[in-house]
């Protein structure tokens, strides 16, 4: 699921700028793909799907859904295709950040 996103946002999975695990690259902006990772990687910061926070270090980080957390629902619902919505335009918002859009 996220090589599908990755491609559809025209990054390589080698530069995106979103962290899964390791060292984060250089990046204008970071995509944490949920709570867990918030947690882990902006441990002082607080946000729901779809908002831009601003890290201790000036870094502009867009909190959205994790793709586990919408691939354990078996039966896609209309609950289940507004989060996928909600997510597509969270990710998409990154290309009006960076002008690609």
């Amino acid at each position: 699921m996220m090589a599908k996103i990755i491609t559809a946002l025209g990054y390589t999975a080698e530069s995106a700028p979103i962290v899964f695990t390791g060292e984060k690259p250089a990046a204008k902006l970071y995509i944490v793909l949920g709570a867990n990772a918030l947690k882990r990687w902006y441990p002082t910061l607080r946000g729901t799907p779809g908002r831009w926070l601003v890290s201790d270090k000036g870094e502009q980080v867009l909190v959205t859904y994790s793709p586990e957390y919408i691939l354990r629902f078996a039966v896609v619902t209309s609950a289940v295709m507004q989060i996928k919505r909600d997510m597509w335009a969270s990710l998409k918002s990154i290309l009006r950040r960076l002008g690609k859009a």
